[in-house]
């Protein structure tokens, strides 16, 4: 999807100043795969717990309390998102039989990032929240393959 929505937006740079003429879809295009391609890469951060924060005030902590921490955090993450699935289908809901200006694709396409991705992150923090502590901290299991 990065590589389409970089594609689409060097023909239309392309297109815009060494033609003099800009197509019409390359930037509608290039906004939805944008949207995608951003709300599925937060998911994935979600599940490999790599969203920005304060690390070295979190590395101050005992470990008993920075586990804590982590789980708050955890559990913060995963209501934003259950907030954000639900919106984002009220949104969608609103939005249901609309077109995009230029392309004419259904516009619920693009609104379906948002419950989508509230879904996914979800699922991603409550996989975390129900992982053994040593998944969350990063250290080895035991018992399991290495």
């Amino acid at each position: 999807m990065t590589t389409v929505m970089m594609a689409s937006l060097i023909l239309q740079v392309f297109s815009r100043y060494v033609i003099g003429q800009g197509f019409t879809w390359t930037e509608e295009l290039a906004l939805f795969l944008f949207t995608w391609v951003v709300l599925l890469a937060a998911t994935t951060a979600i599940r490999d717990d790599g969203h920005v924060r304060l690390q070295l005030v979190v590395d101050l902590l005992p470990a008993a309390l920075r586990r804590l921490w982590m789980r708050v955090l955890t559990l913060a993450v995963l209501a934003f998102c259950v907030v954000f699935a639900s919106s984002g289908a009220d949104y969608l809901t609103q939005t249901m039989g609309q077109v995009s200006a230029a392309v004419q694709y259904p516009i619920e396409a693009l609104h379906l990032a948002a419950p989508v991705t509230g879904i996914l992150g979800a699922f991603h923090a409550l996989a975390r929240l129900l992982a053994p502590q040593s998944a969350i901290d990063g250290q080895p299991q035991t018992g399991g393959m290495v």
